[in-house]
C-alpha cells in the first residue's frame, strides 16, 4: 500500500462523473476532495484555515458588514464552510457548480445545514443572467487537468462577471500559475479591461497559486481598508493583502 493510502482512505464512495474520477477521502485531521487524483478541496476538522489558497478568499468576504457573495465552484464546500464559521448569517452567499454529483457531495459532507442556496447550473450562463448584483464573486472553477475551464477566461465572462458585481465589488479569481497559465497570463490579463484595478495576492513563497483581485472602483488603498476594519483571522492574510501588486 502506498504512504497516501496508508494516512487517507475513501470516505463510502467514488463517483464518476462526466468522465472523471471524484473521491472524498479523509484522515483524523481532514476532509479532502480529488478530482482524478488532484487535491479540489480541503475541509480541516481541527481549525478554520486550511493552510491553502482558500484562506486568501476570507478577507474579502468582510468587504461589508452582510455581503452578497457568488461562489462559482463548489468543490467539497471549503470556501462555504469556512465563512460560515467566521461571518454565520452575516453573509448571503449563493453556490453554483455545474456538475450534479460534487454538489451532492458538498451537501453531504460540508454543506447539508449551511442554509445556502446551491444553484446546479452553469456558472458562465449564471452571471450572464443574473439578477442581483454582488459584493464579491469568487471563481473557483476547477476541473480535468486541474484547470480553469477556457470559458472563464473569455472578455464575455469578464463582461458579465463585471456587470453582475456591484459598482464597488470586487471579483476574486483562483489562478494557478501552471507553465500553459504562466504562458497566457498576458493574454488572460487584456480580458479584465473591465476592471480599472487587478491586483495579485500570493498564496504561498513560489507564488505558484494566486488570488487575481479585480474592482471597477476600489484601489488597493481603500480595500486595505475596508477588509481590515472587519476581517479578524490570521495576521498573515492580511499581510499578503498589504504586499499585494498591481498587474
Amino acid at each position: 500500500m502506498s504512504r497516501l493510502g496508508d494516512i487517507f482512505r475513501v470516505r463510502h464512495e467514488e463517483v464518476f462523473s462526466r468522465g472523471v474520477k471524484l473521491q472524498v477521502v479523509e484522515n483524523k485531521k481532514m476532509l479532502m476532495l480529488k478530482i482524478d487524483g488532484a487535491t479540489n478541496s480541503i475541509i480541516r476538522k481541527d481549525s478554520v484555515y486550511t493552510g491553502g489558497y482558500w484562506d486568501y478568499f476570507l478577507p474579502l468576504t468582510c468587504i461589508r458588514a452582510r455581503p452578497r457573495i457568488l461562489l462559482i465552484g463548489a468543490g467539497l464546500g471549503t470556501t462555504p464552510y469556512q465563512v460560515r464559521a467566521l461571518l454565520g448569517k452575516k453573509a448571503d452567499m449563493e453556490i453554483v457548480d455545474n456538475d450534479a454529483n460534487v454538489v451532492k457531495l458538498a451537501r453531504k459532507y460540508a454543506l447539508g445545514k449551511a442554509g445556502y442556496v446551491i444553484h446546479v447550473q452553469d456558472g458562465c450562463s449564471f452571471v450572464a443572467h443574473a439578477k442581483k448584483r454582488y459584493d464579491l464573486i469568487i471563481l473557483d472553477a476547477y476541473w480535468k487537468g486541474a484547470r480553469i475551464p477556457k470559458e472563464f477566461l473569455t472578455e464575455a465572462f469578464m463582461s458579465d462577471a463585471a456587470n453582475a458585481t456591484k459598482s464597488d465589488g470586487i471579483l476574486a479569481i483562483n489562478y494557478a500559475m501552471g507553465p500553459a497559465a504562466m504562458l497566457g497570463f498576458g493574454r488572460f490579463r487584456r480580458t479584465l479591461e473591465r476592471f480599472r484595478n487587478v491586483y495579485s495576492v500570493n498564496t504561498d513563497s513560489y507564488g505558484s497559486m494566486r488570488i487575481i483581485i479585480c474592482s471597477k472602483t476600489l484601489d488597493k488603498k481603500t480595500l486595505l481598508a475596508r477588509i481590515s476594519e472587519r476581517f479578524v483571522g490570521k495576521p498573515s492574510l492580511m499581510k499578503s493583502y498589504r504586499d499585494m501588486r498591481e498587474i
